[in-house]
């Protein structure tokens, strides 16, 4: 799938490159491989990074889990997966994509530039694992094999895919009433497709490469209103030259804007008769419902305390 085919861009990089800092391993999940975009796009992170001292070597993975199994291993010094397995190495960071957190792009714009402040350098550390990027991957929607399913209340009962390894998900499910069925990345899209689902929930740009309109048919849709915002992220690991993830970190938010014509050209692409609003009456429902969700997982420990307070703060201004 090419899900994540829009998380990366370009960078203008200086002519002058410094002594390296030796070679590193960045494992990078793309589905589709090295011949992947995703991968391509790791290469100009590649080059860009050369400037600040480090020389990395790219090894492609199809298999996210196996990506990050490999990182928390020490096969690779640092890794480009989905927030949702960041929870693993900064509760932070993942808790951007906290669900109904963060409402807009330009929230999310917001924040991601907030954390890449050397401000916020203290929360990109976690132990011996430090962030260092955050790109914008798509707003979440959920997909409905009915369109009737607008309003909170009407998923209740209804079967709904989820990651199994993902506890944020697991208590949204619990807290609507949901029944999970456990799925992953490589699979969600062929159960929901098939009808072993009623609700799927991923960013448009899912619906194409996924056949997506499989599981929707006839009756479904999908709901527009963003109940998260899907990111990838970097995280690196050991010795790196005075400064790295700092400029790392910088140089990731400063590509924002050059990635937003990609997501939303895949938003124009779903067919309108596709999308449904939630009615003005029901909304309250799904904000009241989303933030009863964030509020038990912050309670939890699911999520960090800090970065939705802070998101929060941004969404409001």
């Amino acid at each position: 799938m090419r899900l994540l085919s829009a998380v990366v861009a370009t960078a203008t990089l200086a002519l002058a490159t410094p002594a390296l800092a030796g070679d590193k391993t960045l494992c990078v999940y793309d589905p589709s491989g090295a011949s992947g975009p995703v991968f391509q796009h790791a290469e100009k992170y590649q080059a860009a990074a050369a400037q600040w001292g480090v020389s990395f070597d790219l090894r492609p993975f199809t298999d996210e889990g196996v990506a990050a199994a490999d990182f928390r291993n020490g096969k690779c010094d640092a890794a480009l997966i989905t927030g949702v397995r960041m929870q693993q190495f900064n509760k932070a960071t993942f808790s951007l994509e906290a669900v109904g957190l963060v409402p807009s792009y330009d929230v999310l714009k917001s924040s991601i530039t907030t954390l890449a402040s050397s401000k916020a350098a203290r929360l990109m550390t976690n132990g011996t694992y430090e962030v260092a990027g955050i790109f914008p991957s798509g707003a979440v929607y959920l997909y409905v094999s009915d369109k009737s399913m607008q309003g909170a209340k009407d998923l209740a009962g209804k079967k709904m895919c989820t990651m199994s390894f993902d506890k944020a998900a697991n208590t949204m499910v619990n807290v609507v009433g949901a029944q999970a069925v456990a799925a992953d990345i490589s699979s969600f899209a062929s159960k929901f497709n098939n009808g072993s689902c009623d609700i799927a929930y991923a960013p448009a740009t899912a619906y194409t490469p996924l056949e997506l309109h499989k599981g929707l048919g006839a009756t479904g849709a999908v709901v527009r209103y963003p109940i998260a915002q899907m990111t990838l992220q970097l995280v690196i690991r050991g010795d790196y030259p005075g400064g790295f993830g700092q400029k790392s970190r910088e140089w990731s938010a400063s590509q924002f804007d050059a990635l937003m014509p990609t997501l939303k050209k895949a938003e124009a692409e779903v067919p309108a008769k596709h999308w449904v609003d939630v009615p003005a009456d029901q909304k309250g429902g799904y904000d009241a419902m989303l933030s009863d969700a964030r509020g038990r997982m912050v309670q939890d420990g699911v999520y960090d305390a800090t970065i939705v307070k802070l998101v929060e703060q941004l969404a409001n201004r």
